[in-house]
């Protein structure tokens, strides 16, 4: 029995060797192939990941357009709608003046003329804008533009153009001219601003129109306003401005001569009016005779 392996030959150990180098490079083969494989099943799975993504993207998109299509197509039929309503509305409107025009011309009136579109308030001055208390309003007697402070919180019928019903109208038209029911040549026809001041000077009665309203403004010879209760008439007259800096245009001597005529005949009227009094108090006896008082003129 021998101890020790027989020695192998150099032919052996070359077959040896280069046995163990086949099977090395066997198993560095089969372990690329193993690589290249897993790689390409990470590129399939990477292409049907984004093929999914691109396939989610499309049907987001298509989906989106369609909503937005949607939305389009009821905002046009919305708006279309609208400006039917719209154009309805305004013919109706038009319809509906031309037959108050119609009806106010075979009665004898005048057809209203169209609203004017100023800048600024024609009864103070001041400049209209988009906030709630700059905006513009129309008055329904002179057709002129005024803000809300100068517009009359009372609507008063407009007779003249066939409104019948309360309608909006500026404190100017509102104190002097629907106020003065007696007057025909206010009821014909809209009173300019200088007449109307003369109106107001000769009737005695002081406008209603708000502090924040001063006179419409115009340009040349400044007016001299009635004195208040203070001065008792002894201090010299002064002309009113408006805001914007333009004063009225109006005779002074005419305008004040008028006023003394209106003073001296309500006076008049008071007196005769305190008689009547006195008779119906004392009975059938004699009239008491009284003397005429001078009253204080009103304040402007």
């Amino acid at each position: 029995m021998a101890f020790f392996k027989p020695k192998k030959t150099e032919a052996e150990k070359e077959l040896e060797r280069a046995a163990k180098a086949q099977r090395k490079h066997a198993a560095k083969e089969r372990k690329a192939q193993q690589a290249r494989l897993k790689q390409q099943q990470k590129e399939v799975k990477r292409q049907e990941k984004e093929a999914k993504q691109a396939h989610k993207a499309a049907v987001k998109s298509h989906a989106q357009a369609v909503k937005v299509a949607k939305k389009a197509s009821k905002t046009r039929i919305r708006l279309a709608r609208k400006a039917e309503k719209q154009r309805a509305r305004a013919h109706r409107r038009q319809m509906r003046r031309a037959r108050r025009d119609v009806a106010v011309v075979a009665e004898g009136g005048g057809a209203a003329p169209p609203f004017s579109k100023s800048a600024g308030c024609y009864v103070c001055g001041k400049k209209f804008g988009k906030a709630l208390h700059r905006r513009r309003h129309h008055c329904r007697q002179c057709r002129e533009s005024c803000c809300v402070q100068c517009t009359s919180r009372t609507r008063r019928p407009v007779p003249l153009y066939g409104l019948h019903k309360p309608q909006k109208v500026c404190v100017v038209c509102e104190t002097l001219v629907l106020n003065n029911e007696g007057d025909v040549a206010a009821r014909s026809r809209p009173r300019e601003p200088a007449e109307a001041v003369v109106a107001l000077a000769a009737s005695g009665r002081a406008s209603r129109r708000p502090h924040s309203a001063p006179l419409p403004p115009t340009t040349g010879v400044a007016v001299a306003m009635p004195p208040t209760t203070r001065g008792r008439g002894r201090g010299p007259t002064r002309s009113t401005k408006s805001k914007g800096g333009s004063i009225w245009t109006l005779p002074i001597r005419p305008l004040l001569k008028r006023k003394k005529s209106a003073e001296q005949l309500r006076n008049r009227k008071l007196d005769l009016d305190l008689q009547i009094e006195k008779r119906a108090l004392f009975g059938g006896g004699r009239a008491v005779e009284l003397q005429p008082q001078a009253i204080a003129p009103p304040a402007p």
